[in-house]
């Protein structure tokens, strides 16, 4: 004798063709399709992630920018590392002009007067302006070799004078570099010596 059910499994696979496979048979409506309010959910869920990994993309982008030691192709890892180290040599530059600040007491609202262009060669230029204890160097030359901007950097070391900031640019053939350095009280002569140097590389 027949269990009960057993003639409706029969009747059910004689419907299904022979070469179909379980993979395709759709699930049985008792397993529970999703509800469009959770596939809206689910949507929703990914638009979010969507636009926040979009958000820091742009956001370590800018940071790469910013940070004067990073390369065009660094590594999220790497962009944080330098971006970190940068915040720590600002904040080092911020307490060294504060030291200074409180050392020499108010600063003098002059006028900054321009001390030197000495470089009157047609394919080179340079130009230094003072205020207080700090000096701006702007050096632009024609005269591109390999190593030249790295040189006129150690010239700054050699006579001990702090490098606060240093841009180098090299544009169609022109090199700039300006550099900002604390001279303090002997600033003319500090100066004249550091010109002299730059002029003889």
């Amino acid at each position: 004798m027949k269990k009960e059910g057993e003639e409706d499994d029969r009747d059910l696979s004689k419907m299904i063709p022979a070469d179909t496979t379980l993979s395709a048979i759709p699930p049985l409506l008792t397993q529970g399709a999703p509800s469009r309010k959770r596939t809206r959910a689910h949507e929703l869920g990914l638009e979010t992630e969507r636009g926040r990994r979009e958000k820091m993309s742009d956001l370590y982008a800018l940071l790469q920018t910013m940070v004067p030691t990073l390369f065009p192709k660094a590594t999220r890892v790497k962009i944080v590392s330098e971006t970190a180290g940068y915040i720590k040599e600002l904040e080092r530059m911020r307490d060294r002009l504060e030291e200074m600040k409180k050392s020499k007491g108010a600063v003098s609202a002059a006028t900054p007067t321009i001390l030197v262009s000495q470089c009157s060669s047609p394919d080179s230029s340079l130009r230094v302006t003072v205020s207080g204890d700090v000096a701006f160097f702007g050096i632009q030359t024609l005269r591109l070799r390999r190593g030249l901007a790295s040189q006129i950097i150690t010239v700054f070391e050699k006579h001990d004078a702090q490098v606060f900031a240093a841009n180098v640019a090299a544009n169609h053939g022109l090199l700039t570099v300006t550099v900002t350095a604390f001279v303090g009280n002997n600033g003319n002569d500090l100066i004249d010596k550091i010109i002299s140097d730059i002029r003889n590389l």
